[in-house]
Order: C-alpha cells, then sequence, then structure tokens
C-alpha cells in the first residue's frame, strides 16, 4: 500500500523528465542516479520529475502481509511480488514466440533481451500502436507527470529487462510530444556505449545517448535546449580522484508515495569505482572506471539531511565496495551524532578486518552487508583472480551475524572446468554456514556465471570457452557451458524459492503472492 504520510506539494513546471522503466529487481529502493540528476538540474536552476513507472507496476503485485525480514535494501525486497510483475511484463512484450538470438544456457530470453534487433524494433512497434496493455498506460503516466512538454524525456536503463519498455516509452513520448528531445543512459548503455556509437539501428528512436555519470552533460543539454542560463559553473565530466561529486539526491514526494513506508530505503553513493578492480567476471571497471576518495563528514551529513527531510532512516549504499576501513569510518562519524539513528547497509569485500570491528558496525546501524565471497574453490579464484580462505570467510560470516549485521553472501557457480560435484559441495557449505548463524542472519545471492560484455573473462576467454555470440541488446554471450549448469540452476531456484517461502512463515519475510497477475492500471 501507498504510504499517506508523504504529502503532495505543488510542482513547478516540468523541464526535463525521467522516466524509470520496469522491471527493477526492488521493490524497497527508489533509483539512485534520476534523483542525483534532479539535485544537479535544481541547483543550476532546472526541474526534473521522475516518473518511476517500476514501483508503479511492482505496486500492483506486491504482497507483504508475511511481515519484515532483517535483511535491508535490495535483498529485502518481496521477491514473490517483484517477481510476478517481472513475468507479466516479460510475456506481454510480444517476443516470446520469436527465436532468440545467442541464447545462453542458464538465460530467460526475454529477461536478457536475447534477440535480434529487428525483433526488438518490431516488438516495440507493435506495442506503441496498441492502446493494451502497454500505450494507454505510458501515455497516461507521462502526461499526468509533466502537465506540459518537457524539453526532454529520459530513459535510465540498468539492465537488458528494461530494454522493452525503455524504447517503447521513448517512442511514445516523441508521438505525444514531437519537439521533445530523447535521451537514453544508465550503467547498461554505457557497457554499450561502443555498439550504440557504431549502430544507428541501436538508437531508433533516441535523439541523444548519455554514458557514465553525465549529470553535468544533461543539465547542460537541458539549458542548450530551453535556451536558458545556468545558474552555476557545471564540473568535468570525469573528476578527478579528490574531486567531490553530489552526494544528495533528490526524491519526489508522489514517486515516495508509491512505496510501502515499513520498507522504502534510501539509495546513496558515497564513492565511485571499485577499490579492488579485479574480478575477471565484472564489468564495474567499463562502466565506472574512475576512482573517488570517500568524503566521511559529507556521507555523514547527507545521511543525515536525508532522514531529516524525508523521515526516513533506513539506507542503502550503492558503492561498488566499500571497504573495510571505509565502514569502520562512516561507523564511527554516525556514532558520533546522536541524532542519526539509522539503519544502513553496503556491499563489501571479505576481509579479517571486518571481525573485530562487528559490533561498532551494529552499533551504528549497519544491517545487511554483502559480501562477495563468489566461490571457495581454489580454481574458481585463480580463475576470478579473487582469492580467500573459506575458513576465514566462515568465521567472518558467523562474527557479523552473530554481531546482529545479517550477510548476504554473493556465490558464483558453474565457472570453466567446474564440476557439478563442486558445484553442489559450495551450496551444501553455504547451506551448513546458513544453518550454523542466528536465524535469518545469513542470506544469499546464487548466481550462474555469465560471459558479460566488457568484463576481462570476455576480452581474455579462459582456456577452452568458445564464444558463441551475443545480441544487439542483450548483456551477455552464449558460450560453451557445462552441460550439467541448466539443471543446477533450477536446483539454485528452488533454494532460494524455499528460503524465501520458510522466511514467510517464520514471519520474517514476504508470503507468497496470491492469486494471479494483474495488467497496469
Amino acid at each position: 500500500m501507498a504510504s499517506s504520510e508523504f504529502r503532495h506539494a505543488p510542482r513547478p513546471p516540468c523541464d526535463a523528465l525521467i522516466v524509470v522503466p520496469p522491471p527493477s529487481p526492488s521493490d524497497t529502493n527508489p533509483p539512485l542516479g534520476p534523483a542525483i540528476l534532479a539535485t544537479v538540474a535544481a541547483r543550476s536552476g532546472f526541474h526534473v520529475e521522475v516518473l518511476d513507472l517500476n514501483i508503479l507496476l511492482l505496486r500492483r503485485f506486491g504482497n507483504r502481509a508475511g511481515g519484515l525480514g532483517h535483511t535491508l535494501g535490495d535483498h529485502g525486497k518481496d521477491r514473490s511480488g517483484v517477481a510476478a510483475a517481472a513475468q507479466w511484463l516479460f510475456a506481454h512484450t510480444g517476443l516470446r514466440d520469436t527465436p532468440p538470438l545467442h541464447l545462453p544456457d542458464t538465460a530467460d530470453p526475454v529477461a536478457g533481451m536475447h534477440y535480434p534487433l529487428t525483433a526488438v524494433v518490431d516488438a516495440v512497434t507493435a506495442a506503441a500502436a496498441d492502446p493494451e496493455p502497454w500505450r494507454a498506460w505510458l501515455e497516461r503516466h507521462l502526461r499526468a507527470t509533466c502537465d506540459r512538454p518537457p524539453t526532454v524525456v529520459g530513459v535510465s536503463l540498468m539492465g537488458p529487462s528494461q530494454v522493452f519498455v525503455g524504447l517503447l516509452v521513448l517512442r511514445v513520448a516523441k508521438e505525444i510530444w514531437p519537439d521533445t528531445t530523447t535521451v537514453l543512459g544508465g550503467s547498461h548503455v554505457t557497457l554499450l556505449r561502443e555498439s550504440l556509437q557504431r549502430d544507428a539501428g541501436l538508437r531508433d528512436g533516441v535523439d541523444v545517448v548519455l554514458t557514465g555519470h553525465c549529470e553535468d552533460e544533461f543539465v547542460a543539454l537541458v539549458a542548450r535546449l530551453s535556451a536558458r542560463a545556468l545558474r552555476r559553473a557545471l564540473s568535468p565530466a570525469q573528476p578527478s580522484a579528490r574531486a567531490p561529486f553530489e552526494y544528495l539526491p533528490t526524491f519526489g514526494e508522489r514517486q515516495l508515495a508509491h512505496y510501502d513506508r515499513q520498507q522504502v530505503t534510501l539509495p546513496v553513493q558515497f564513492t565511485r569505482g571499485c577499490s579492488y578492480g579485479r574480478c575477471t567476471f565484472c564489468t564495474y571497471p567499463v562502466v565506472e572506471p574512475q576512482l573517488t576518495a570517500l568524503d566521511v563528514e559529507g556521507a555523514s551529513r547527507t545521511i543525515g539531511a536525508l532522514a531529516r527531510a524525508y523521515g526516513i532512516r533506513r539506507f542503502s549504499l550503492k558503492d561498488s565496495l566499500f571497504t573495510a576501513p571505509m565502514l569502520r569510518a562512516l561507523a564511527h562519524a554516525l556514532l558520533q551524532d546522536p541524532t542519526t539513528d539509522v539503519r544502513w547497509s553496503a556491499t563489501t569485500k571479505a576481509s579479517r578486518a571486518l571481525v573485530p570491528i562487528a559490533p561498532v558496525l551494529a552499533s551504528s546501524g549497519l544491517t545487511t552487508l554483502e559480501i562477495g565471497v563468489e566461490t571457495i574453490s581454489p580454481t574458481g579464484q585463480r580463475l576470478f583472480d579473487k582469492r580467500a580462505d573459506p575458513t576465514m570467510l566462515q568465521e567472518l560470516i558467523l562474527a557479523l551475524a552473530e554481531a546482529g549485521i545479517t550477510v548476504v553472501t554473493n556465490l558464483i557457480f558453474g565457472f570453466p572446468g567446474e564440476r557439478e560435484e563442486e558445484a553442489q559441495a559450495q551450496l551444501a557449505w553455504f547451506l551448513r554456514l546458513q544453518a550454523a548463524a542466528p536465524p535469518g542472519r545469513v542470506d544469499c545471492s546464487l548466481n550462474m556465471l555469465e560471459m558479460v560484455r566488457g568484463a576481462p573473462m570476455v576480452a581474455r576467454p579462459p582456456a577452452g570457452v568458445e564464444l558463441h555470440g551475443v545480441a544487439p541488446w542483450a548483456f551477455s554471450y552464449a558460450w560453451n557451458a557445462p552441460a550439467w549448469r541448466r539443471d543446477f540452476a533450477a536446483g539454485l531456484e528452488r533454494v532460494e524459492r524455499a528460503r524465501g517461502e520458510a522466511s514467510a512463515l517464520a514471519g520474517t519475510g514476504p508470503l507468497s503472492h496470491p492469486g494471479a497477475p494483474r495488467p497496469p492500471s
């Protein structure tokens, strides 16, 4: 249910509209990128509206009657509701009967957008011409968000599953507001930068493509198109490691009103890039190559300012890697301000240095810590260039859990050369670890390895790996993956589903979604 505690204030005229297309993997976090754009634009004299189509769709499917769990942020989502919304969306793209292109062995063809470009364009064209289920819904929300044609309509794509609705939004926006400039951005667009430059077909219906952290470029574009002067000078597109960037996001009250007041978590980011930056399966060095330093005082001030402004005291740090020293520094800063009583989550790399500071982190409000374990296999650790002693990992995870911090353990299965029995042994290791921890304090993200654009493993494939191709809008390649992976991936889904159902029965997580999905309204 939407909260009535967020009041609706009068809106200034809309200079630019940023649209967040579904599906996104969480119903707890409004997106950060558009909120940062809104702040930078406002400081330059322009008003940005954010149309969060993702939460508008998700609220038709969500069911939180099972209670609240320990996990904060993305992993504290209503799993059944998010899955139901995504499946409804995928079923209404018109692509299900189209033969996929370069389909990876464990992938959903629609979720991964594993289709020829012509098939995607045809599906978007057909959807734009048919009032149901998309055209009327999109047009109604576009017009309701902006009472006049905005100078710019932008779409933020964070992954391939959003491509269909994202392109459809730009098509519909251009048809109802012909003079509007359409802009495409987001991390998925950044990853596909070279393809977008090379292939004009990918830019069909898109006037401008902006990649990377493009807040200032976006505001400069709005200023130029609206022929209005900027109130302040804009900073360089690629700041140096010591240059500050905008920490404070701006969320619209109407947008927040669609989020569950008991679960909504405000996203923040205080560093850019990854201080490790060596994982061979990862795209972060391509998507966010510039590493920046943490301004601890600025981070603490931002959290306090957001808590006061919105009355929300749950925060999810979106930094790629918040190191142990950074976690300790932010924890001490939060503890020094008795008025900043918050709960927060972050992502880190396994380190023994976290064990002695676990009580301090918990006292500061650290509620959920996501740790990139990846694999306990020595072969896999060498392949990923990420080594850690399994005994240390177990001691670390249990120490954090016993301190009252929920640990989300990221694990990867099905890498080149791995045998099925090795994958089963890693899964058993995790389940034993979970059983040894206090109930509900060890969560997981169980993933099959993907060969993704921009990753070092794709640029320099391991011995024996054959890359069979990647679809134009897709994230991952088809490759000669081990034959056992498909059945094992289905088993991982059953493990996660069973974990969610057990959590619901214990009153610490969402109940299964009742009844059939409903269309958007």
